[in-house]
């Protein structure tokens, strides 16, 4: 642990997980911490102890409906909530191994103090409170609202069975399910909290010029990488409508419930998405908003490199650009999907004054025949017609002459996208810059 602080206390270069930042702390959550506590599930790794628990609920559910009987509704709705209920903790559990194993690529007292932070808050065993406080709730409208003649789910399923109280396994199960799904529902909002409390906080870091340089636009894109899984898991609450169609009540404030979430995370990721441009230094951006031309490099087969010049858009995420369906480019990338972009500022009067920007991703291409084509427009359409208007926007000259010329073009440069044009999408995974007046590549 002082070999650790020691480098972090010299700024040399050094990549670990979060989690190996305070090895001697486990940052886990309740649930997971249930699992290793309990046989069978503490023999399993995630996820198959998830994959036990869905076995384990619907062997037990199938079990109670041919012993008592239980009417099919009841049967289907309560394997619709076990079933939303695995869905949501492979989620979950996702989204906190995303996070455990980000790998820091430059650590500083800034970014230590800021992730551990986070993950403090995250894992912190508060995080059960609005669970348990979401399962008292329920708990209490199931057991007084009898009394005030409402008919919720419990009375319909005593109604349905033809008893005057449920048998104690039936209960036992209703009342796990229960807290396991309450359980959920109060962790995803007890994260989209500390996910905005997060936000917030790094957002003030980026705002504070002496702070931003400590944190790269990589940093923040593994952030928002993790979050849309758990903004994916939220999706396991749509399971819940068939249980919610018993009760109406229950079926309002669950759909309130997945309203507010589904608001709450998406305006998170669009707040990142933001802030993923302003960790951008203003030095570079400048420097992609000037250039008209890059170099685009792929591999070939042998691994022989390919260069090529190119024009370019940048979106404020992701860089694009367009080539024909059959160039030698798409070939390449279709068989390897690395791709490095050169965008430089070169000065003939001051050497010393260029500059140039390295970045290393993968690459996304948007079809490359007519049947491809057709498939990524049905579901990228939006982002295909909006990247064509910012070439046009970017190059409104060059596009209107190559139009004009088009009759004495090869087929392969025809302007038609999708039946010989292509979009090639590159997302950043490093950033290097490289000064004339230094002797080394800059890793931001």
């Amino acid at each position: 642990m002082s070999s650790l602080f020691q480098e972090i206390k010299h700024g040399e270069r050094i990549k670990l997980k979060l989690g190996a930042m305070q090895p001697l702390k486990k940052y886990k959550f309740f649930q997971e911490q249930v699992f290793e506590g309990f046989w069978p599930f503490n023999r399993f790794q995630s996820p198959a102890n998830v994959f036990l628990l869905l076995l384990v609920y619907f062997i037990w559910g199938l079990c109670l409906y041919l012993i008592y009987n239980i009417p099919l509704s009841f049967m289907i709705a309560g394997s619709c909530g076990a079933f939303g209920l695995f869905l949501w903790t492979i989620g979950i559990f996702r989204y906190a191994n995303a996070l455990r194993n980000v790998e820091i690529e430059r650590i500083n007292k800034v970014n230590q103090k800021f992730l551990i932070g986070f993950l403090e808050n995250l894992f912190h065993p508060s995080s059960i409170v609005l669970g348990v406080f979401i399962f008292t709730a329920v708990l209490t409208y199931l057991f007084t609202s009898p009394s005030l003649g409402t008919d919720n789910f419990l009375t319909q399923l005593r109604s349905a069975m033809n008893v005057e109280s449920l048998p104690p396994l039936l209960m036992l199960f209703i009342f796990l399910l229960i807290f396991d799904l309450c359980y959920r529902l109060g962790l995803s909002l007890y994260l989209i909290l500390t996910q905005i409390k997060r936000n917030l906080i790094l957002s003030h870091y980026l705002n504070t010029p002496l702070l931003k340089s400590h944190f790269s636009p990589i940093d923040i894109r593994n952030l928002e990488g993790s979050d849309r899984i758990h903004f994916v898991s939220i999706c396991g609450g749509f399971t819940l409508i068939p249980l919610g169609l018993l009760d109406p009540i229950i079926l309002i404030v669950l759909l309130i419930y997945i309203s507010i979430t589904f608001i709450l995370s998406t305006a998170v990721l669009i707040h990142l998405r933001f802030m993923y441009l302003r960790a951008i230094p203003d030095g570079i951006m400048k420097l992609i908003r000037s250039a008209k031309f890059a170099q685009v490099g792929t591999i070939r087969s042998g691994k022989i490199p390919h260069l090529t010049p190119t024009l370019f858009i940048f979106n404020g995420r992701n860089f694009f650009i367009a080539t024909s369906n059959r160039s030698q480019k798409v070939k390449n990338l279709r068989n390897f999907n690395k791709i490095a972009i050169l965008i430089d500022s070169q000065n003939q009067g001051d050497f010393t004054k260029s500059a140039g920007l390295l970045t290393i991703g993968h690459a996304r291409i948007y079809g490359y025949n007519i049947r491809t084509g057709v498939g990524y427009f049905l579901i990228l359409g939006f982002r295909m017609i909006r990247t064509y208007l910012l070439f046009q926007l970017k190059y409104p000259h060059y596009i209107n002459e190559y139009l004009r010329g088009t009759k004495d073009l090869p087929r392969a440069w025809l302007v038609f996208p999708i039946i010989s044009r292509t979009i090639i999408e590159i997302i950043p995974e490093e950033f290097y810059l490289s000064k004339a007046s230094r002797s080394e590549l800059i890793k931001f």
